[in-house]
């Protein structure tokens, strides 16, 4: 199990640079034992959701992973690891990123703050946001995996049968969100209790890094820009055998005009203050 997990670490650097970048951010933000809490239940909660999907179809929909391309990999109940492990740093960033969106913000000079409260924190409205951002990143993520076998990632899995969007079916972005709400509210809950833990022992529940407010925002556009990049390039000067362009070329565009709301609001709350 070691040799496969580490393998999968530094042969899939695009998810372990992430995973670091999420530890760093979380640990800064709320300690080591919530980093740790919304890890493994981030990892839980999707380990869970990509078993019932291949096996039963609930609730990403029916898909397949292709364990020929996975063989040196970390493998756990017919699910790789890397890919798990993914939901618990993506719907972090997505799920403080909303935060930032809803919560007024401080700056002084260059140190800019999220004035993110408890309430916010434990709030449906950022429950809500932070779920549909997460689902925004997958709108560009899932399309591009699906074209494993024209860059680095290789084919890894694929759906029986075509879906309408770029060959995803929409059933994978109402599991996603079902999946984000889970992995957060759980993670609300966690917070709600410690906090009221916090209240009566008189210490704060999160300490305020400086610059907390651009550290989310920018590991999410950073994510997405990432994906979008590498679908201009493949649509324009990747392995072209057996690769239609011109319909990467408007995949890459439908996820450009999906994130670019997000980001232009984004860029609007910096620049206002």
């Amino acid at each position: 199990m070691i040799q496969p997990l580490f393998w999968s670490l530094i042969h899939r650097p695009y998810v372990t640079v992430l995973l670091v970048a999420f530890l760093a951010l979380s640990w800064k933000e709320q300690g080591g034992a919530r980093t740790l809490a919304w890890l493994v239940s981030g990892y839980l909660v999707a380990l869970a959701a990509e078993w019932g999907s291949i096996n039963h179809g609930i609730p990403f929909g029916w898909y397949a992973y292709q364990y020929d391309a996975l063989a040196k990999d970390l493998v756990v109940f017919g699910v790789p690891f890397f890919d798990s492990v993914s939901f618990a740093f993506l719907s972090y960033v997505s799920f403080s990123f909303a935060q930032f969106l809803l919560s007024p913000s401080q700056v002084a000079g260059f140190d800019a703050r999220r004035l993110a409260s408890h309430r916010l924190r434990g709030s449906v409205p950022a429950l809500a946001l932070g779920a549909v951002l997460m689902v925004m990143v997958d709108v560009v993520v899932d399309p591009l995996a699906l074209l494993g076998q024209y860059w680095f990632l290789g084919q890894i899995y694929h759906y029986p049968e075509v879906g309408m969007h770029f060959g995803v079916p929409l059933a994978n972005y109402f599991g996603w969100f079902a999946v984000a709400l889970a992995i957060m509210a759980i993670n609300q809950r966690v917070d709600g209790f410690l906090a009221g833990r916090a209240a009566v022992d008189g210490k704060p529940l999160f300490a305020e890094p400086a610059c907390n407010a651009v550290y989310a925002p920018l590991l999410w556009v950073a994510i997405v820009l990432f994906h979008l990049g590498l679908t201009y390039w493949l649509a324009w000067a990747g392995d072209s055998v057996g690769l239609d362009r011109g319909r990467v070329l408007r995949q890459a565009l439908a996820g450009t005009l999906t994130v670019a709301p997000v980001l232009a609001l984004a860029a609007a709350k910096i620049l206002r203050q």
